[in-house]
């Protein structure tokens, strides 16, 4: 790989040099960034003294916000930044109220940069999001997600794929309860002992259409537990949790639609009994 590919490489496989939001809220602890490669270093300074607003979740507004950039670096060179050494703090605040703030720390080297602190912490204001999640979990699936989420913080990401691997297999176990209870011919044998892409297949019309479409997902998380470090697992993280909450967001729709339909359907026949019973 020559000097060019390299410096490419190291943007595109790391998701935290995205944007300011995923650099500095999303990034989970402990993530290192070499600045060796120049590519890198350029987008990390140039995060860090990014001085714009950011969209986020404010966990004590309870909705999303703008947060303002209140401290940042500023008035030091590219050339003097990359020479420095020693402890950098950003901070952003709430445009709603300006007690709500969020304070992220780093630790810079002459060859890496470091996450090592956040406050609030990103569990804090990512398993919030998640509460919408848990009439359609149920209570124990819900904590295998939320436990997900807040390993990852931590930098735990072969254990967090292993909790985001249960929820998907839950919800493929859903589907195959109802497809034998409704389905006379479903082969329950030939299903046992068909791999997970097949499975998904054989009970796709109990599935939200995205998991269907997105099978793959389930083949990442378990080549995640077995084959990848956790470094290569944090970094995929995000994706993959978006990926289920995609899933789950279809779930929600269909079943607001179908609850919808059945206090209509109720609703009507009520009108019609009343109706014929007036004559």
């Amino acid at each position: 790989m020559d000097n060019s590919e390299k410096q490419n490489a190291g943007l595109q496989l790391d998701p935290y040099l995205e944007s300011p939001k995923s650099f500095h809220l999303k990034m989970p602890l402990y993530h290192t960034f070499d600045l060796s490669i120049g590519a890198v270093a350029e987008k990390v300074y140039e995060f860090l003294c990014f001085s714009g607003t950011i969209d986020a979740y404010c966990i004590w507004c309870d909705k999303e916000s703008v947060f303002d950039t209140q401290e940042y670096v500023y008035s030091i060179t590219y050339g003097e930044w990359k020479k420095s050494v020693g402890f950098r703090r950003n901070m952003y605040q709430c445009s709603r109220n300006s007690n709500h703030q969020y304070f992220i720390y780093y630790l810079k080297t002459k060859e890496n940069l470091l996450k090592i602190g956040q406050w609030p912490s990103i569990a804090d204001f990512q398993i919030p999001q998640a509460e919408k999640y848990r009439k359609i979990l149920g209570e124990e699936e819900y904590k295998e997600f939320t436990r997900g989420i807040g390993i990852a913080v931590h930098g735990v990401g072969i254990g967090s794929f292993v909790y985001l691997r249960r929820v998907f297999e839950n919800l493929i176990e859903e589907a195959h309860i109802m497809a034998q209870a409704e389905n006379k011919e479903f082969s329950n044998n030939e299903y046992l002992n068909a791999r997970m892409d097949k499975k998904i297949k054989m009970v796709k019309d109990y599935l939200p259409e995205f998991l269907v479409e997105n099978r793959s997902l389930y083949a990442i998380l378990s080549t995640g537990i077995h084959d990848l470090t956790e470094d290569e697992c944090l970094q995929y993280f995000e994706t993959v949790k978006i990926g289920i909450e995609q899933i789950l967001d279809e779930r929600i729709i269909q079943k607001e639609k179908a609850d919808k339909a059945t206090k209509a359907r109720e609703a009507i026949q009520k009108i019609h009994g009343k109706l014929a019973n007036s004559k």
